[in-house]
């Protein structure tokens, strides 16, 4: 059983990590063709918060930038903490987005609940964040 759980979660974190950089290929492919909107928004809220974001110039080249870090972080199990910490932002983001503007909120959650699913499978990596230990042989200088 929990040879499957793990299996399982291997194919988990690399399907998720392959949509972000799908995602992050989609943009690209609809920003060398000129296309102005990239995703259309069902509400007027949400187009206009993509519209501004979009307005910026650097944002959403940003995002798509940590869209491919990420996701390519997650195909690898060593680096895998490190592509969580990239996306997180920017899952948050897309959390509050639909929660707030689009009001698909289980689209929204589906991203924020596979993101903590992974922070989980990963905890021990972020145990050194929350708990430092002074390490005799390597004192910090001030």
């Amino acid at each position: 059983m929990a040879r499957a759980i793990e299996l399982f979660l291997a194919l988990f974190r690399i399907a998720y990590g392959l949509f972000f950089i799908a995602v992050d290929a989609w943009v690209a492919i609809a920003v060398s063709r000129g296309q102005e909107e990239i995703f259309p928004q069902p509400t007027r809220a949400a187009t206009a918060f993509s519209t501004a974001l979009a307005d910026t110039g650097f944002v959403n080249p940003l995002m798509a930038a940590t869209f491919l870090a990420g996701g390519l972080c997650l195909l690898f199990k060593r680096t895998a903490p490190l592509g969580i910490v990239i996306l997180a932002p920017s899952v948050a983001i897309i959390f509050f987005f639909h929660l707030v503007l689009t009001g698909n909120w289980a689209w929204g959650s589906f991203w924020a609940a596979g993101l903590a699913l992974l922070t989980w499978r990963f905890r021990e990596a972020f145990r050194p964040l929350w708990s430092f230990e002074a390490d005799a042989s390597r004192q910090i200088r001030r």
